[in-house]
């Protein structure tokens, strides 16, 4: 797997070693990433590219702004929802 898309916070299933476990990305290092297992008996804290079976990146909550985008001629229903 490359490592291009892969930034701190986000969340890796890796195979090291036969050795399956999530972890949570910290960062990069020169051989690959350097990261932090959920499992509690996993001692490994550097993974190479190899090792990285799925990842799932860390997404934030719509922005406040994002209602803007709205067209002003459509109907709101909050005065439907007040009564």
């Amino acid at each position: 797997m490359r490592l291009d898309g892969i930034h701190p916070g986000d969340m890796v299933r890796v195979s090291v070693r036969g050795r399956v476990f999530h972890a949570l990305v910290k960062g990069t290092s020169p051989g690959g990433l350097t990261v932090d297992p959920i499992e509690r008996n996993i001692t490994y804290r550097q993974i190479k590219a190899h090792d990285v079976l799925e990842h799932w990146a860390k997404r934030g909550r719509p922005r406040a702004d994002a209602h803007e985008d709205l067209n002003p001629e459509q109907r709101s229903l909050d005065d439907l929802l007040d009564r």
